[in-house]
């Protein structure tokens, strides 16, 4: 069944305090493997593509120019390249040059994404997306919230987002 719903993309910075350059995983190498197959198996029955992580980075930057892509239409395009590039290709995507190099490569305008990175155009909306998050106890992502009191936190099947619906008492499609 197929409910009525808008999903709307919220940043959270999930690792705070990591330099711009990025920093290795900090965890054992056991305790990678153990995340990398369990990401690995959801990714796979997903259908997703992805690849083997070994380096935080500062989302803030990345953050910042998907609010710069909404603004010319093309935050979702955006984020999914922003999304391969972290979980494929394992690139940095808190790097003002390599999200200038994604948004040219979705023909948009990277020399003004690089503008709106320096200046800082879009900081304060990020901020206050954050702060909200903050506010509704978002610990994780992906976190799908629903009316403000109902909450889904990490990868789940589509059995849960149903129930998740009708607790809330979204209309289903005709």
């Amino acid at each position: 069944m197929e409910y009525e719903l808008e999903v709307e993309w919220r940043a959270f910075e999930l690792h705070p305090g990591v330099p711009p350059e990025g920093m290795e995983v900090p965890f054992s190498p056991e305790r990678i493997a153990e995340g990398r197959a369990r990401f690995g198996r959801l990714a796979e029955e997903a259908g997703l593509e992805h690849g083997e992580r070994t380096h935080w980075y500062d989302s803030r930057p990345a953050h910042e120019a998907v609010v710069w892509a909404a603004g010319v239409g093309r935050a979702d395009d955006f984020k999914r390249a922003v999304f391969r590039s972290y979980f494929v290709e394992n690139r940095n995507i808190g790097s003002p040059e390599r999200l200038a190099e994604l948004a040219t490569g979705l023909g948009l305008d990277g020399d003004d994404l690089r503008r709106a990175l320096t200046e800082g155009r879009h900081r304060a909306e990020v901020e206050a997306q954050y702060e909200e998050a903050r506010q509704v106890g978002v610990t994780a992502v992906p976190t799908f919230v629903a009316d403000d009191r109902y909450a889904l936190v990490g990868a789940h099947p589509y059995e849960n987002f149903e129930k998740l619906m009708a607790q809330v008492g979204a209309a289903r499609r005709a």
